[in-house]
């Protein structure tokens, strides 16, 4: 779990020595191999500090380092919490269905519902209920009224509510079938669900 940082100004300089030990491993190694996960914690950091400017560049300078990166819940919920303060509605709502579909249970827990844990393949450590006891209370502590009634909105949404369905139908597959050919096939087909946005928006 991360130790939050107690004031803006340590926000500051974990940031800075976050970054600079990612820049180390470029200049040493010529790529970032980061097993410490220091890339994931930045987001949490830039969206506690609410500089949007700063956390604008960092998302961009992320995006072109990291461009096939899975990325973590925490990661996605910050990264699309900050989009939609820098009024980037569209890509806020993709971000925050990724997150979604990361982990099911963090949002409606975020938002105080009641939920168990789903009796599906969870394909890693990541995706399941008790993940959100990870996240620090000074972090979650930084989301407001106004994110709050956003994610609510967004996750209420018939596209929403259309994807979990077909996340969760797919997944329940995936716990009982063994067979590696018919399980390529359903994970294939969990990929498209992302694909329901665009038709919301067409």
């Amino acid at each position: 779990m991360l130790i939050f940082p107690e004031s803006e100004k340590k926000i500051k300089t974990r940031i800075s020595s976050y970054k600079s030990s990612l820049n180390k491993e470029m200049k040493n190694h010529g790529y970032i191999s980061d097993g410490a996960g220091k890339r994931y914690l930045l987001f949490s950091l830039y969206f506690a500090l609410g500089d949007l400017k700063k956390f604008e560049e960092y998302i961009s300078w992320y995006s072109k380092e990291f461009p096939d990166d899975i990325g973590e819940p925490v990661q996605k919920l910050c990264w699309a919490l900050g989009l939609r303060r820098m009024g980037k509605g569209t890509e806020a709502k993709y971000m925050l269905a990724e997150l979604m579909l990361s982990n099911l249970y963090l949002i409606p827990r975020l938002l105080g519902y009641e939920v168990e844990e789903y009796n599906i393949w969870h394909a890693s450590n990541y995706e399941h209920l008790d993940y959100f006891e990870y996240i620090p209370e000074e972090l979650i502590a930084f989301i407001n009224e106004e994110d709050l009634v956003w994610v609510n909105e967004e996750y209420q949404s018939f596209v929403f509510r259309r994807m979990r369905k077909k996340y969760i139908e797919i997944y329940s597959q995936l716990k009982n079938v063994k067979e590696l050919e018919l399980r390529k096939v359903l994970i294939e087909e969990s990929y498209k669900i992302m694909e329901y946005l665009n038709e919301s928006h067409s």
